[in-house]
């Protein structure tokens, strides 16, 4: 950098609290994406998570709030501040990966690149290029592009633009399904390269299991719950909030020991080993772990002779019941936490799972609040979402 050259600018937290109305539907939410972090909106179709976007990036108007990064506000209502969206440098990339037709791929990157201020030109256009593969397809026009390819192109395009975050609704809606991890990893490879306070929605929540650091659960324009993914995603009672997703828990581990014999993979979770089908990635490696509470049986004791690989330590800690007269219930039990002295990579320090049994089961047992339990679940009942 030479003398005088200001230096980069650095990103900043995104700040949201808004409240629109749109089609009929009152919206009022609000959260905080650090830079490197990604927030995912999620819920059933219609509970407002687009129109939030929208009006976060100005695309739609707000009837109230307040929207700024860092110290830079970009708009609030008591004061009659509203920046237009070209104002507001918010990038948005959705499944279509829109870009100009009558600009070929260097030309459509150009464009993003000419658009970053001054002080934000470290960014390596070079550098980009190599890491999305586009060099090949630069004099290649839209309409000629894979969606794989045009979703990089965007996503490029975006990027040098040097926004002050990035807004990305269902990006790989339109991929096709074998390319789709291709591009997540590119995804989840972002934060680190580029730090960029990101808003993501997918109706894919393996997706969010993958690529979120945190989780806004929209109902009907209202935030049910919201936090670290592990935790809200873990709450079987907000499960009625989530289109198509079965209940269940995310645990956050780390890769431990690959069985190339057996092609097993143990991961660590407080300090327990939970075996899984093996995986690619090496050890020391951060992952996250979906486990269904229907798959998830609770024992009073070790279970002998059993094909059931994972059995676990914990303690219960809730019981709900759905009504007197529900069928069932659901059990938390959260995992003792074993310490390893010896651990370079030490795992976080809570642990919750969820059990989806009969009432019958629950009364029988007399299962309550604060007993010492253990966990058991197949090998195979795990999904594995590496984390980058």
């Amino acid at each position: 950098m030479s003398r005088g050259t200001p230096p980069p600018i650095a990103p900043a937290p995104l700040a949201v609290e808004l409240r629109l109305r749109r089609g009929g539907l009152d919206v009022q939410a609000q959260f905080r994406v650090a830079p490197g972090h990604v927030c995912a909106l999620v819920g059933r179709p219609g509970s407002g998570k687009t129109s939030l976007m929208q009006c976060a990036a100005g695309l739609i108007p707000a009837q109230s709030g307040r929207v700024s990064v860092g110290t830079d506000v970009l708009y609030d209502s008591p004061t009659g501040l509203d920046r237009p969206p070209e104002a507001r440098r918010f990038a948005w990339v959705d499944g279509r990966g829109l870009l100009f037709p009558h600009m070929n791929v260097r030309r459509n990157l150009e464009y993003g690149y000419k658009r970053a201020p001054a002080p934000r030109h470290h960014i390596d256009y070079e550098a980009v290029l190599d890491w999305l593969d586009l060099k090949s397809i630069l004099g290649v026009w839209p309409h000629q592009l894979a969606p794989a390819q045009r979703q990089r192109v965007a996503l490029a395009r975006a990027l040098l633009s040097m926004p002050n975050a990035l807004f990305l609704r269902d990006p790989l809606g339109q991929v096709p399904t074998h390319e789709q991890p291709a591009l997540l990893e590119l995804l989840g490879e972002m934060r680190s390269r580029f730090r960029l306070p990101t808003v993501f929605m997918s109706p894919r929540i393996d997706e969010v299991i993958r690529l979120a650091d945190d989780v806004v659960i929209l109902h009907e324009g209202r935030v049910a719950s919201a936090g670290p993914l592990a935790r809200v995603l873990s709450d079987v009672s907000l499960s009625t909030f989530l289109e198509g997703v079965h209940a269940g828990s995310v645990l956050e581990g780390r890769v431990s020991h690959h069985d190339i014999e057996w092609l097993l993979t143990e991961v660590d979770v407080a300090g327990q080993r939970i075996t899984v089908p093996a995986m690619l990635q090496a050890e020391g490696k951060r992952v996250r772990l979906k486990i269904r509470a229907r798959d998830i049986n609770i024992h009073r004791e070790p279970v002998q002779d059993t094909s059931i690989t994972n059995q676990l330590r914990g303690r219960i800690t809730q019981v709900m019941l759905a009504g007197n007269n529900g069928a069932y219930g659901a059990v938390a039990v959260e995992l003792h936490r074993l310490l390893d002295l010896h651990d370079a990579h030490p795992a976080p320090a809570e642990a919750v799972v969820w059990s989806l049994l009969t009432r019958r089961a629950i009364e029988q047992m007399g299962l309550g609040p604060g007993q010492d339990c253990h966990v058991s679940f197949k090998a195979m009942a795990v999904t594995v979402a590496p984390r980058t």
